[in-house]
C-alpha cells in the first residue's frame, strides 16, 4: 500500500554556492550533502532585462515588424544609450529618438500635443491681427511675416505696442487744463444770461465750482442735474465732454486702404503719411475744407485723377506737417531738412507744371486754397494769396459759380464736387478777405444752393472720431458744420464788401443803418443754428470756433461806430485792430442780453442798433468765455489756425483795458484790484497760447513776440513767472526772419495825399513790389544759410509770381 503524499519526507534545503557561474545575478544550487550523498543538481538563471523608458524609432519599428511576423521575442532590445542604441550600431543604422531621456512614449505624444496647440492658438492669433487690424497695422505685420520674423515674435510686438499705446493714453483720457496765475473764470465773465456757462463742456467740469448766481431757475436746474449726476455716477460720460480735441483720431477705412506714396517723390513711408493724413483731417479740415474729404480719399485708393492729383496730395501734406506735433520742426518753413519744406516744394513743382498746361481743373483750385493757407501759416500773407487770387481767375474761366445748362443730367458725384468746390472757394475768399481787410474777389454766393443737410448728408460727409479707451465712433457732425459756416461766411462777405473798397481807395466808414442790417443778419444766423452747433451742446474746436468768430465779426463792427462816438475819441488810433472797451461792463447788460437771446423778429426791426456799449460788453464777455472754455477743454498747443485770431484779439483788447485803467487814476478798492488780475490773467494765458500754437506755425511766433514785447513791465514779469517762456530769442537768424514776416505781412492802404488817386496807387503798388523783392532777398539768406540751396526772387508777369 503506497504510502499518502502528505506523508512522504521533504528534500531537504541545500545551501547556495556563492562561486557559481551565475555571477553577481546568477546562482548555482547544489545538491550535495554529505547527508545525501554525492548526486548534485545545479540550475543556472537567466540575467534580468533593464528596460527603457523610450526605445528609438528604429528599435520600435523592428520590434513591431518581428511581431507582426510572429517572431516572438526573437528581437533584441534597444538600450536606449545616446546618441546611438547598441542595435542602431551594430547595425550601423541611424538612431533617432522622438522622446527625452526621462519620458515614456505616452508622455512624449502629450507633450508634442500641449506644443501643437500651442503653434496653432498663435497663429490664429496672427491670423486674427490681420482680419481686424487697421490696414497699416496689417501691412506691417505681413512684412515681418515675409521676412521670417517668429510668430510669437510678431504677437509680443503687437500685445506689447498696445500696452505702449494705452500707458501712453491713459493720462488725458479725462484731462483738463488749468488757468495759469488765476485758476476760476472772472466773475464778470459769470453773468447770469451767458448761455456757454449753461453748456454741457462747461458743466462736466465736474470739480469746478459752480457760478455763485443764485437765481431761482438756475438753483433748481442745478438740484436736478445734481439729482441725475449722482442716479448714474457710475455711467461714464461721453468722451468729447472729458478729453481733448487731440486725442481723439480720425476712424475712417479708406484712410487705411490709401498708399499716399504713389503720389509723391518726398517719402515712401505710407505709415507716416497716413498719419500725416489723419492728423489734417483732424485739425484743419473741418474749419477750411477745399474738397469733399470721401471723393478725395477714393480717388486716391483707385488712382483716379478726377477728385485727386499729386498737386492736391502734396499741397495737404504740406499742411498736415504742421499739424502732426510728432514733428519737432514744423514751424522752420525756411528748412530745406524738415519734410514740411519738400512737401511744399513738391507742390509747388506740380503747380507750375499744370500751369504750363493751361489746364483748369478743380483740384487745381483745390491745392491753391490749400497753398495759400501754408502760405499763411509761414507768414507770408501776400505771396499766399496770390494762389487764391488764381484759383478765382479759374473758376471764372470754368463758370463754377454759375449753374449749368446740363446741370440736372450731370452726373451726380460730379456734379457734387464741383458745387462743394465752389461754395469753398468762394467762402475761403470771404474768410481771406475780411481778415485782410480787402473787398471781396467773389461778389455774389454760387448760383446753386446748398442742398439740405437732412435730405442730402453725403453730399456733405462725415468725419467719425475714435477716442483714446473707447469703441464708440463719435460722428462730428460735419454736415450740419459746413452748411452752418458757409452760411456764415456769405454774410461775411457781404460784410467785407460793406467795410472794404478797392485797394488804395480812401472810402468813408458805413453808415449805421447798414451796419443794424448786417447785424441784425447775424442775430438771424446765430438763433436758427442747428442743436449740434447751439451754446448748449458744442464740444468740438471747429463748432467752437464758428462761435467764436459770430463774436469777433460783431466786435469788430461795432468798432467803427464806437471810434466815431465822443466818448471814443480821446482813445487810441482807430486804426487799431483793436476796439475800445470799457474796464468795467455797465449796468443795463442784462437787458440788451435779454433782447439778443429772444427770437429775432421775422422782419429786421428797422435800421437801429442796440445800445453799443452794452452790446459790445457783452459780445467781449461771451467771447472770452468760449476761449476760456476752448482752453480749458482742449488746450491751445495743437495746431488751430482761427484760435491764434482769436488769442491775438483777446491780448489786444486786454492790453488796451490795463492802459485805460493805468491813465484813468490809482486803484485802491479790492474790487477793482481784482478786476486788474483778472485781465492780467487773460492777458497771460492768450499770450501763453500764442507761444504754444507758435510750435506748429511761424505766423504765431511773430504774434507772439510782437504782443509780448509791448506789454507793460509788471506783466512780462507775470508772464515770465507762471508761463515758463524761454527768453528773448536775439540772433541774426531771428531777426531776418522778422524782417521777411513784415515785408510779406499785408499793410493797411495809405491815405492819399495827392491830388491824383492814381499816383497814389502807383506809388502804393512800387512801394509793395519793392518789400516783396527785399522779402525774396531775406527768405533767400536763411535758405542759404540752413540748407545751402537758393530762391530767385520771381519776375514780375512769371508764373511764380502769381503763386
Amino acid at each position: 500500500m503506497a504510502t499518502p503524499p502528505s506523508h512522504r519526507p521533504l528534500r531537504a534545503l541545500l545551501p547556495a554556492d556563492t562561486e557559481g557561474a551565475g555571477g553577481e545575478r546568477g546562482a548555482v544550487v547544489s545538491s550535495a550533502s554529505s547527508s545525501v550523498g554525492p548526486r548534485q543538481t545545479s540550475v543556472e538563471l537567466a540575467p534580468r532585462r533593464r528596460t527603457a523608458r523610450a526605445a528609438c524609432i528604429e528599435c520600435r519599428k523592428r520590434k513591431t515588424k518581428a511581431r507582426n511576423r510572429r517572431h516572438g521575442n526573437g528581437c533584441p532590445s534597444c538600450t536606449a544609450e545616446r546618441p546611438r542604441c547598441n542595435e542602431c550600431t551594430r547595425r550601423n543604422s541611424d538612431c533617432e529618438y522622438d522622446a527625452g531621456g526621462d519620458e515614456t512614449p505616452g508622455k512624449a505624444l502629450k507633450r508634442r500635443f500641449v506644443d501643437l496647440e500651442d503653434k496653432v492658438n498663435i497663429y490664429e492669433q496672427v491670423y486674427a491681427i490681420l482680419r481686424s487690424r487697421p490696414q497699416h497695422e496689417a501691412n506691417s505685420v505681413f512684412k515681418r511675416i515675409r521676412t521670417g520674423d517668429d510668430p510669437r515674435s510678431i504677437l509680443r510686438h503687437v500685445e506689447h505696442g498696445d500696452l505702449l499705446l494705452q500707458l501712453r493714453v491713459v493720462p488725458e483720457s479725462r484731462y483738463r487744463y488749468e488757468f495759469p496765475f488765476m485758476s476760476p473764470l472772472p466773475s464778470w465773465l459769470q453773468t447770469q444770461d451767458n448761455p456757454y456757462l449753461e453748456s454741457l463742456i462747461y458743466e462736466w467740469e465736474l470739480e469746478r465750482p459752480r457760478s455763485p448766481i443764485k437765481s431761482p431757475k438756475r438753483k433748481a436746474r442745478q438740484v436736478e442735474d445734481r439729482r441725475s449726476e449722482s442716479e448714474e455716477s457710475t455711467t461714464p460720460g461721453p468722451g468729447p465732454y472729458l478729453k481733448p480735441f487731440h486725442a481723439a483720431e480720425v476712424h475712417d477705412s479708406l484712410i487705411d486702404s490709401t498708399e499716399p506714396s504713389k503720389w509723391t517723390a518726398v517719402t515712401t513711408d505710407n505709415t507716416l503719411l497716413r498719419s500725416l493724413l489723419r492728423s489734417y483731417f483732424l485739425h484743419e479740415y473741418q474749419w477750411f475744407s477745399a474738397f469733399q474729404k470721401d471723393y478725395f480719399l477714393d480717388d486716391m485708393v483707385k488712382d483716379r485723377r478726377q477728385f485727386c492729383s499729386p498737386l492736391l496730395v502734396n499741397a495737404v501734406l504740406a499742411l498736415a506737417c504742421h499739424t502732426h506735433r510728432e514733428l519737432p520742426d514744423r514751424a522752420e518753413y525756411w528748412n530745406p531738412r524738415t519734410l514740411g519744406y519738400g512737401f511744399l516744394t513738391e507742390a509747388k513743382r506740380h503747380w507750375e507744371l499744370e500751369q504750363a498746361g493751361g489746364r483748369n481743373k478743380l483740384t487745381t483750385i483745390q491745392a491753391a486754397i490749400i497753398l495759400n493757407l501754408v502760405y499763411n501759416l509761414n507768414a507770408m500773407v501776400k505771396l499766399g494769396w496770390r494762389y487764391t487770387i488764381q484759383a478765382v481767375d479759374m473758376a471764372h474761366k470754368m463758370k463754377l459759380f454759375k449753374k449749368p445748362e446740363n446741370w440736372e443730367t450731370l452726373d451726380s458725384k460730379v456734379r457734387a464736387g464741383r458745387d462743394f468746390t465752389a461754395w469753398s472757394l468762394f467762402g475761403w475768399q470771404s474768410h481771406c478777405a475780411y481778415h485782410l481787410l480787402e473787398k471781396p474777389l467773389v461778389d455774389n454766393p454760387p448760383e446753386v444752393p446748398l442742398p439740405d443737410v437732412a435730405a442730402n448728408p453725403r453730399w456733405y460727409g462725415e468725419v467719425f472720431l475714435k477716442y483714446p479707451l473707447e469703441t464708440i465712433l463719435y460722428p462730428s457732425h460735419y454736415a450740419e458744420l459746413h452748411k452752418a459756416k458757409t452760411e456764415f461766411r456769405t454774410i461775411l462777405n457781404d460784410v467785407s464788401k460793406t467795410f472794404y473798397g478797392e485797394p488804395g481807395q480812401n472810402r468813408p466808414p458805413p453808415v449805421e443803418p447798414k451796419i443794424a442790417e448786417l447785424y441784425w443778419r447775424l442775430q438771424a444766423w446765430y438763433t436758427a443754428l442747428p442743436e449740434s452747433l447751439s451754446p448748449k451742446t458744442i464740444v468740438f474746436t471747429a463748432q467752437m470756433k464758428l462761435h467764436m468768430h459770430y463774436h469777433h465779426v460783431i466786435i469788430t463792427m461795432l468798432q467803427s461806430l464806437m471810434a466815431r462816438s465822443p466818448a471814443a475819441s480821446t482813445s487810441s488810433s482807430t486804426a487799431s485792430p483793436t476796439p475800445p472797451v470799457a474796464p468795467t461792463p455797465p449796468q443795463n447788460v442784462l437787458a440788451i442780453s435779454s433782447l439778443l437771446n429772444s427770437d429775432p423778429p421775422s422782419e429786421p426791426p428797422g435800421p437801429t442798433l442796440p445800445p453799443l456799449q452794452a452790446t459790445f460788453s457783452l459780445h467781449r464777455t461771451q467771447y472770452e468765455t468760449l476761449l476760456r472754455l476752448y482752453y480749458l477743454r482742449h488746450g491751445f498747443e495743437a495746431l488751430d489756425t482761427f484760435i491764434m485770431v482769436a488769442l491775438m484779439t483777446m491780448a489786444f483788447i486786454t492790453t488796451k483795458e490795463l492802459e485805460d485803467i493805468r491813465r484813468s487814476a490809482q486803484v485802491s478798492s479790492e474790487q477793482q484790484k481784482a478786476h486788474i488780475d483778472s485781465l492780467r490773467a487773460t492777458l497771460v494765458l492768450c499770450t501763453k497760447g500764442l507761444y504754444d500754437q507758435g510750435k506748429s506755425y511761424y505766423l504765431s511766433q511773430t504774434i507772439f513776440r510782437l504782443i509780448r514785447n509791448g506789454m507793460h513791465v509788471d506783466e512780462k514779469e507775470l508772464l515770465r513767472e507762471y508761463a515758463a517762456l524761454p527768453d528773448e530769442e536775439d540772433s541774426e537768424d531771428a531777426r531776418m526772419r522778422e524782417e521777411l514776416a513784415q515785408r510779406l505781412w499785408p499793410h493797411p492802404h495809405p491815405t492819399p495825399q495827392s491830388d491824383s488817386q492814381e499816383d497814389v496807387d502807383m506809388d502804393y503798388a512800387h512801394k509793395t513790389a519793392a518789400e516783396e523783392q527785399d522779402g525774396w532777398r531775406v527768405l533767400d539768406g536763411l535758405l542759404k544759410k540752413y540748407g545751402g540751396v537758393t530762391m530767385d526772387a520771381p519776375e514780375s508777369g512769371d508764373s511764380e509770381d502769381q503763386g
